[in-house]
């Protein structure tokens, strides 16, 4: 009787110990994370800026035609044409995600800027990311095409003013880089306004070997797992105690 009930608590805490090591692995697995990115006209708690704000605090105009300035301007239906909420015609209208932003020419991106690429960049930050891991999708609008490039590498090209567009960078695009990545929106303007609106995410993996950070929840599981398996070994020693002595 007395080797049965060691055998037994033997089992329960191997199988504890194999419970508990299977929580603890759940927990240091990579798990997928957001990458920090930002729509076109928000704050840095991804509120839209109100419209007419000057400068987008996570776009820059890196490249303009001859001319035109490299300040931004903020824009939404409120300032009217060429944005609306009800003409199918003008640019697509507002919501609470992101809002259109352009050229400050003329003290207004609604004037006529010059012909020609303007070049709209962000950045994101891929260290301690597993590069093969990353995506990012998304939707675009502009007047009137745009091209868009991922460090230097083009992923899409097209869109309009009135709706918006979807473009996605899959996992396992060559043009990911560890650490920091530049995604370049180049809008050609034929003439006339111009304008860049995008709203976007992203995902990637924790780097091998990078420690993971477990969630509340883990911790609490693997707590009472472990838990468990103490209060059971302590139980089943109790009774090998009095089995003894009987």
């Amino acid at each position: 009787m007395k080797t049965q009930t060691r055998s037994l608590i033997s089992g329960f805490a191997i199988t504890g110990i194999a419970t508990l090591a299977t929580v603890i692995g759940g927990i240091t697995q990579a798990k997928a994370a957001s990458i920090t990115l930002f729509n076109t006209g928000v704050d840095a708690t991804g509120n839209v800026l109100a419209d007419g704000t000057i400068g987008d605090p996570h776009y820059t105009l890196t490249s303009v035609p001859v001319g035109s300035t490299i300040d931004i301007q903020t824009g939404t239906a409120a300032g009217g044409f060429p944005i609306s909420n009800t003409d199918p015609t003008y640019w697509n209208g507002d919501n609470t995600l992101s809002t259109w932003i352009g050229p400050n020419n003329n003290n207004s991106f609604r004037f006529d800027s010059n012909p020609g690429d303007y070049t709209y960049s962000t950045t994101f930050n891929l260290t301690g990311m597993d590069i093969s891991t990353a995506s990012i999708s998304g939707l675009f609008a502009a007047d009137d095409t745009v091209t868009i490039k991922l460090n230097g590498a083009t992923i899409s090209t097209g869109g309009t003013y009135t709706a918006f567009s979807p473009f996605s960078i899959s996992t396992g695009n060559a043009a990911f880089l560890a650490g920091l990545n530049t995604l370049d929106f180049v809008v050609n303007n034929t003439g006339g306004a111009t304008g860049l609106r995008v709203e976007l995410s992203g995902s990637a993996n924790a780097s091998p070997g990078s420690a993971a950070v477990p969630e509340p929840s883990e911790i609490l599981g693997t707590a009472i797992a472990c838990g468990a398996v103490l209060v059971l070994k302590r139980k089943m020693s109790t009774k090998t105690i009095q089995s003894d002595k009987n």
